[in-house]
């Protein structure tokens, strides 16, 4: 019996699912939003109920996102700690694996709003564990407006974790979602090669660009002690 527990976080349509033997038992969903630390450990722990008698998770998987940052931090530190107490492995995998654009298409491009001014791009395929070093690749509107009308969309489409994005109000894409299920049959459908290459690797999350960090103002306590 192979059982693998899945947790995705990394969006506000969360989702937590269990698996055995390739077949979803059940799956639980919660809009999350800043709430993932709360809401996240009442579905695990409904999801764990239903794990079969004297049976264990063979393989926790978790997506990285991109997305919340709170999110995708909570849901691989809640899956390193099941990881521990399970005695099992935990692999961690792009939320954008997680969709059903990608489920439905061997490439496509996932796009979406970086904020500050800038929105991103990155070409996804199926068996994709590992993004160049320039991708999700972060551009001006402009120059972001003038790589999506380059694009075929006919043959590699478009999705986006976001609902709406008014800067292509004129352009065909999909809202997409990442759910824990999708996850769980992204990594089966990877070649053996890959998955072990994962398994070799801590989850880590997906950030679009690294975590801003606000410096203390002069003055500040801290500051003033360190300078003694």
């Amino acid at each position: 019996m192979s059982i693998i527990l899945s947790i995705e976080t990394s969006i506000p349509e969360a989702s937590v699912a269990l698996t055995i033997d390739g077949t979803t038992t059940a799956q639980e969903e919660f809009e999350s939003h800043r709430q993932q630390n709360k809401l996240l450990f009442p579905a695990l722990e409904k999801i764990i109920s239903i794990l079969p008698n004297n049976q264990t998770p063979d393989l926790i998987i978790v997506g990285t996102g991109p997305g919340s940052y709170s999110g995708s931090r909570i849901s691989i530190a809640a899956a390193q700690g099941l990881a521990i107490a399970y005695s099992c492995p935990v692999v961690g995998l792009s939320s954008f694996l997680g969709t059903t654009t990608l489920a439905q298409n061997q490439t496509a491009f996932a796009i979406g709003d970086a904020r500050r001014d800038t929105f991103f791009i990155a070409e996804v395929k199926q068996n994709q564990t590992e993004f160049k070093p320039n991708e999700p690749l972060l551009l001006t509107p402009e120059k972001f407006l003038k790589k999506i009308n380059s694009i075929d969309t006919s043959s590699t489409p478009l999705f986006s974790f976001e609902k709406k994005l008014p800067l292509l109000a004129s352009t065909t894409y999909t809202p997409d979602k990442s759910t824990a299920e999708r996850l769980t049959k992204a990594w089966l459908n990877l070649t053996h090669t890959s998955q072990q290459s994962l398994l070799q690797k801590p989850p880590q999350p997906a950030y679009l660009r690294a975590p801003f960090i606000t410096k203390a103002k002069p003055g500040h306590p801290l500051l003033r002690k360190k300078s003694h």
